[in-house]
């Protein structure tokens, strides 16, 4: 018994250790044609965005909304899986009750 509670411990550690690696990571994503960037952190939250210049003087304002908003939008999806990746490396894989909500 004293040996899972060490167990418990031990991957408790483990998982906080991972969701401060997780804050810090930051992932990338580029419009379709690379004009727009977006970087979101770990916690989802957009922290930069690039606009090619000259897309601002070609494009009309409607389209270069929905291409911020697509582009962001990968990036906080490459965020979650890399997320739900290192979560798995630690986890093995297993279906751990609540470990969901370190994901959101």
């Amino acid at each position: 018994m004293l040996k899972d509670l060490g167990n418990m411990l031990k991957l408790q550690k483990e998982l906080k250790d991972v969701q401060k690696a997780l804050k810090k990571a930051e992932s990338t994503a580029e419009s379709h044609d690379g004009s727009i960037k977006a970087t979101v952190n770990g916690e989802f939250t957009l922290v930069n965005i690039s606009i090619d210049e000259k897309l601002l003087d070609r494009s009309n304002k409607q389209k270069l909304e929905k291409d911020i908003v697509s582009t962001i939008n990968k990036a906080v999806g490459s965020s979650k899986e890399h997320a739900a990746k290192e979560m798995g490396k630690l986890t093995g894989g297993m279906n751990i009750p609540g470990l969901d909500k370190f994901l959101k």
